[in-house]
């Protein structure tokens, strides 16, 4: 296995990737039950280092906010990379239910997402949708990281 930490991309991208992996959990959650996830062109990602190279990024970045337990997914696909990582710690008590809730709200607003593009209505956001975190992420990338 490569050792990305190394590419000077690795440390860039991890450092963009924490404040966004932050904001990727519950609000009054505790820093629990973050799950973050990037769809790039295959250029786009190839420029950032390739797949590998951001999944090291992200495991990187999700360590520095404490999950401890992680898993990270990525591919590459003929017009689509996928990267992502899921905080996979156990949820304390005092902290599951505010995270149910939101994880719930997310899946109905995809869903009502969905329901309106099939009946030809106008799609509306979806709250940390993986498209605006994309975007969000490009953002960010592209400003660089404050010193």
């Amino acid at each position: 296995m490569p050792l990305f930490t190394r590419d000077p991309r690795h440390q860039h991208l991890a450092a963009v990737l924490v404040p966004l992996l932050k904001k990727s959990c519950p609000p009054g959650g505790g820093g629990f039950g973050g799950w973050y996830e990037l769809r790039l062109d295959v250029d786009e990602a190839e420029d950032l280092g390739g797949v590998g190279l951001i999944r090291s990024a992200m495991r990187q970045a999700a360590r520095s906010l404490g999950w401890s337990r992680l898993q990270t997914f990525g591919g590459t696909y003929p017009q689509l990379v996928v990267a992502g990582v899921v905080d996979q710690r156990r949820i304390p008590e005092e902290f599951a239910a505010v995270i149910d809730e939101y994880r719930m709200a997310r899946m109905l607003a995809s869903a009502e997402v969905v329901s309106q593009e099939l009946q030809g209505g106008k799609q509306q956001p979806v709250p940390n949708c993986v498209y605006a975190a994309t975007q969000e992420f490009r953002a960010a990338y592209a400003a660089g990281v404050p010193e």
